[in-house]
């Protein structure tokens, strides 16, 4: 536990307590007679709001059992101690009590519901990432079937649907996979493109699209993605992929440094 956490479970067990004495003079307020009568409401309202505060930063659980035993235990003895009798300190205490010990019950099932929830998902996740595929994936030919919209962006980039054919490089039979990735809002890939790409063998849906190289980049997936790259694309026209990087430009999308960038590298990749 953070020490902030610490010390604000320590303020709030000790606000709890002299809440509950607020309680215990609530409770004796039909029998009190003095000037001082009224200070345990302002003594009950402070302390409250305290636990309260303190139970957000603190350990909330541990906080609100305590604060409500507290108030439970406070209207108990004020119904002893009042003269007059009052039998509500008792079902007040009581249900508070009951209350404080349901928390705690509840409490610790849900977190270990919770703790199991979040063991099985960590689980049910695959194994193989993106980083390793591009170093240790199977190398194919990944040739994109469809691309659909999920409306979703991350740093203004798209994420899409991509459904992809992959053909491994060492004469392998081909698969399909599919899965959501984040691709530049400046090269989305279209239907008929093809890729180089890594891949798990036991999990077609785990791949990822070579677009890049670096030093911890295998050989046989820099060579691949070099042949791709001289390779012509299928159904790829210059022109229209030019026509969409001046759309964006227009719409405010690509600044004009963007924009003559893009288009000094589609004219050398045609070039």
């Amino acid at each position: 536990m953070s020490t902030p956490r610490i010390i604000a479970t320590t303020i709030g067990i000790g606000a709890s307590a002299v809440a509950g004495y607020g309680m215990y003079r609530l409770m004796l307020i039909g029998s009190c007679t003095g000037d001082g009568c009224g200070s345990g409401i302002w003594v009950f309202v402070v302390a409250l709001l305290l636990a309260v505060i303190a139970a957000m930063v603190g350990d909330t659980l541990l906080l609100i059992a305590t604060l409500l035993a507290g108030l439970g235990i406070g209207a108990v003895l004020g119904a002893v101690a009042d003269p007059t009798g009052q039998w509500v300190g008792y079902v007040i205490g009581a249900a508070m009590v009951l209350s404080s010990l349901t928390s705690v019950l509840v409490g610790r099932a849900t977190r270990k519901a919770m703790a199991g929830m979040r063991a099985a998902i960590r689980d049910s996740l695959p194994t193989v990432t993106p980083d390793t595929l591009q170093t240790t994936g199977r190398a194919a030919v990944a040739e994109v079937l469809a691309v659909r919209e999920t409306g979703t962006t991350v740093n203004d980039n798209p994420v899409v649907g991509l459904r992809v054919r992959l053909t491994p490089t060492d004469g392998g039979a081909p698969v399909e996979g599919e899965k959501n990735a984040v691709v530049s809002r400046l090269n989305i890939p279209r239907v008929g493109e093809r890729f180089a790409a890594g891949y798990d063998p036991g999990s077609p849906d785990s791949f990822v699209l070579i677009l890049t190289v670096n030093d911890h980049t295998p050989a046989h997936l820099r060579e691949l993605y070099e042949r791709m790259r001289t390779e012509a694309t299928p159904g790829f026209d210059p022109l229209e992929r030019l026509g969409k990087l001046n759309e964006l430009r227009l719409a405010g999308a690509l600044t004009e440094a963007e924009f003559e960038r893009q288009k000094a590298k589609l004219l050398d990749s045609t070039g």
